[in-house]
């Protein structure tokens, strides 16, 4: 085997990529200091990554169907480059961005603000902790889950009705529909789980209850769908067909009777009696109260402070900007909603929801309504067992009739109107062009990935040898030189700093790997013992390095000789370079290992050359050399060999205690039966758990003030601030970093990526106007006989 490197070092190209790469690392610092790119930044960057050969030119060893999906994922890039930089017109979302950061300016208090910015700061944090209480409260009460177990269940049953692929696996079982009606036990609690726990078992729900497509699912929604919230005005009624009418008004009924099938009477009033009873529960909890009472507080706090930014259209964004910061945000983000709501007024929206404030202003009853059932929530919130008593109940029915009247009669056209302005807005997302080819584009590279010519979901395995053989490996041959931080080291004999490491990707990714696995079974009737063995074989060879300039310096601080350097050296391993080959086999009972064990490890070092440019040791260096290479050799092979073997003992220990977690779980969850985890979501959280406690106990392990180590990204992260090393790293990140910080408001250079031109044929933004459409007039109805009278009489 040749002794050279897959890819040597292009001096070159490594300091245009290391830049390209620490570039990244200061748009990662602009983010974080609030900063975002602009237009013409966007535009530069995304035309750029168009451009790039993976995207213009894909390789002509992808698939038919690989080179298909290049060609939709281009069509998505392109089309959400239009859509985002029309409607975007101005930097109305960098503006948003940075309003909301910037609320308010200074300690004074706005002129439209209740309270000054660090109370709000303040009000914002106890609001965040009374919401995380409840949460937390919510999720870990046993009648929570049970209901939702029960909805799931309830779903599943109503999916599987529909969909006709559905595996019969996935409907539930007919002791799950038994027990979907009753209740859990009382004042049952469970352990919170954490954000990254809740996640995975979405996902892994998710993919275990997932037998069907796209158009299975579109199938079941047919089923069950219903016609609330759906208003259509008396002249559209009038367009539409009697034969089309006639068959709306069968499925309605069928789709009525369907769903009252499923959800008899009986389980609604089941359903809400165990929702009252859960509320109770969690009412009785300690922290409850205070959460409660924060949160309503607050709401008081904040219950005048309601302005309308109906006013605030196009022509208004320029003249906010010179007042605070909330009003300039609420007027971008007025803008935005309009243009992508193909350039459509909001006007008419807000207008429809402030003539429902006018009308309480303007009457007392209506008035009245809202106060009285605000002190009802309120008394349900705060009086422990309040929702179970009758009182509730006949306050509620109350709550209900005059409420039914004022906004179903007397009102009615006003709230009809409220939901015809957002049904015309919804609508007008729908119909923009730019939003209907940006959502065609995503369709389609949807469609070309999981489904074949016919519409039909498949499985296409030529996709996954495209991943393997052509995509990975391209991967890692564009992935390039990757620079690695500064690392640092001092203790009371010696400080250490190695600067300039630039690993190359194709260098380092191995240029072979074997496994071979043997397995020998034995069984026997009488007399002998089973067997059972396995033995595996892991061998990886070809992991290179050409690392060049690397900066070092060394000092020695106790023994003989004393010894201080700074220097530039060269590290070479090539041609079979570093390999190794691991034996495993299951372990015996009489082993420590309690899976599998290490037979063997052999670690093979060639072509290693370390070349000193700049040193005051060159000399000595180049004498010992031959000698010392002749010894490090064998001893950076028992080294590297010791790790290997240890990783493999520490990797079986690992698997042990997530074995024992898991069964630990599994036992209790047999005296738990609403408890329904799959064997591999215990697996999966036993081993989230241990690596959390080995996070926790890692960072809860004292730190020795005689022994530092420390990988410094930038200068202003480095321990040893004087020492300035050649061709550093850690300048070039911190001349990235600074430069995140230039630049007026939401702007920073350090975004500018790319080297392609601007687009030069944007279309223009359309303006935004009123519309006209058809929605219910907006005016007082008179009282219908017998609306309320009946109602008002129980009042």
């Amino acid at each position: 085997m040749s002794s050279n490197v897959n890819r040597p070092t292009n001096t070159k190209i490594k300091e245009q990529d290391v830049s390209q790469k620490l570039q990244l690392y200061g748009i990662y610092s602009a983010f974080a200091l609030g900063k975002v790119p602009s237009n013409k930044q966007v535009d530069v960057a995304m035309n750029s990554a168009l451009a790039s050969r993976p995207l213009a030119k894909p390789s002509a060893k992808l698939s038919q169907d690989g080179q298909l999906l290049v060609s939709d994922l281009r069509d998505v890039i392109e089309k959400a480059k239009l859509l985002l930089l029309t409607k975007n017109e101005g930097n109305l979302i960098q503006d948003f961005i940075y309003q909301c950061t910037k609320a308010t300016t200074g300690d004074a208090k706005a002129p439209m603000a209740p309270v000054d910015k660090e109370t709000a700061q303040q009000h914002g944090n106890e609001a965040l902790e009374g919401f995380r209480t409840l949460g937390q409260l919510l999720i870990s009460n046993g009648q929570f889950r049970k209901l939702l177990s029960d909805a799931l269940i309830l779903l599943r049953d109503i999916a599987g009705d529909s969909a006709q692929n559905a595996a019969n696996v996935f409907r539930p079982s007919e002791d799950q529909l038994n027990q979907i009606d009753h209740a859990a036990e009382d004042n049952t609690w469970h352990d919170v789980p954490k954000m990254d726990d809740l996640k995975s078992q979405a996902r892994d729900r998710y993919a275990q209850n997932k037998p069907f497509g796209r158009s299975d699912a579109k199938d079941a929604v047919d089923t069950a769908q219903t016609a609330d919230g759906q208003v259509a005005t008396e002249g559209l009624k009038n367009k539409v067909p009697e034969n089309q009418r006639q068959t709306a008004r069968e499925t309605w009924n069928k789709s009525r009777n369907y769903m009252d099938k499923k959800m008899p009477k009986e389980r609604r009033e089941q359903t809400i009696w165990r929702l009252k009873k859960m509320i109770v529960e969690i009412q009785g909890h300690q922290d409850y109260q205070r959460a409660i009472d924060t949160l309503l507080r607050l709401a008081e706090t904040y219950q005048g402070h309601a302005g309308t930014v109906s006013g605030q259209g196009r022509d208004s964004v320029k003249g906010a900007h010179t007042d605070d910061g909330l009003k300039n945000a609420e007027a971008d983000l007025k803008v935005l909603i309009e243009r992508f709501a193909n350039s459509t007024s909001s006007d008419d929206w807000f207008d429809s929801i402030n003539q429902i404030y006018r009308d309480a202003n303007q009457d007392p009853e209506l008035r009245g309504w809202f106060k009285h059932l605000d002190t009802y929530i309120r008394r349900c919130l705060k009086e422990q067992g309040y929702v179970m008593q009758d009182d509730a109940n006949v306050e509620w029915n109350k709550l209900y009739d005059q409420g039914n009247f004022l906004l179903r009669e007397r009102y009615r056209n006003h709230t009809d109107r409220v939901v015809d302005e957002t049904k015309f807005l919804a609508d007008q997302f729908d119909a923009d062009p730019q939003n209907k080819a940006f959502a065609e584009s995503m369709n389609k590279l949807f469609n070309d990935l999981g489904h074949d010519e016919n519409g039909k979901p498949a499985f296409k395995k030529h996709l996954l040898k495209d991943l393997s053989e052509v995509i990975i490996p391209a991967f890692f041959e564009h992935v390039r030189y990757v620079p690695i931080p500064r690392v640092e080291y001092s203790d009371q004999m010696a400080d250490a700093v190695i600067e300039n490491l630039i690993i190359e990707g194709d260098n380092l990714a191995p240029n072979a790997v074997e496994f071979s696995s043997d397995n020998y079974f034995y069984w026997a009737r009488k007399g002998a013992k089973n067997q059972n063995k396995n033995k595996v074989m892991l061998s990886v060879s070809g992991i290179q390095m050409d690392l060049r300039d690397v900066s070092y310096y060394i000092k020695k601080k106790q023994g003989f000789p004393s010894i201080t350097d700074t220097g530039v050296m060269d590290i070479f391993l090539g041609g079979s370079g570093l390999s190794f080959k691991a034996a495993l086999e299951t372990a015996d009972k009489n082993d420590k290992n309690h899976f599998f064990k290490v037979n063997n490890v052999t670690v093979d070092v060639k072509n290693m050359n370390i070349k000193l440019k700049k040193s005051k040791y060159k000399v000595l260096f180049g004498l010992v050399k031959p000698l010392l290479f002749r010894v490090m050799r064998p001893v950076l092979q028992k080294v590297i060999s010791a790790q290997i073997k240890n990783q493999i003992n520490q990797l079986d220990s690992v698997a042990h205690e997530i074995y024992l977690d898991a069964k630990r779980a599994e036992k209790a969850a047999q005296n738990d039966p609403e408890d329904t985890t799959s064997s591999y979501q215990r697996y999966w959280q036993a081993m989230q758990k241990r690596m959390t406690q080995n996070k926790e106990k890692k960072e809860a392990q004292p730190k020795s003030d005689d022994k530092k180590a420390n990988m410094a990204m930038t200068a202003h992260d480095s321990i040893f601030k004087d020492i300035k090393l050649e061709s550093g790293i850690s300048s070039k990140a911190t001349e990235y970093k600074d430069l995140a910080t230039r630049g007026e408001k939401w702007e920073s250079p350090v975004f500018g990526i790319g080297s392609a031109k601007e687009t030069s044929n944007l279309p223009r933004v359309q303006e935004v106007t009123r519309k006209p459409h058809n929605v219910t007039a907006s005016q007082l109805r008179e009282k219908s006989e017998g609306s309320y009278g009946q109602a008002n009489g129980t009042y």
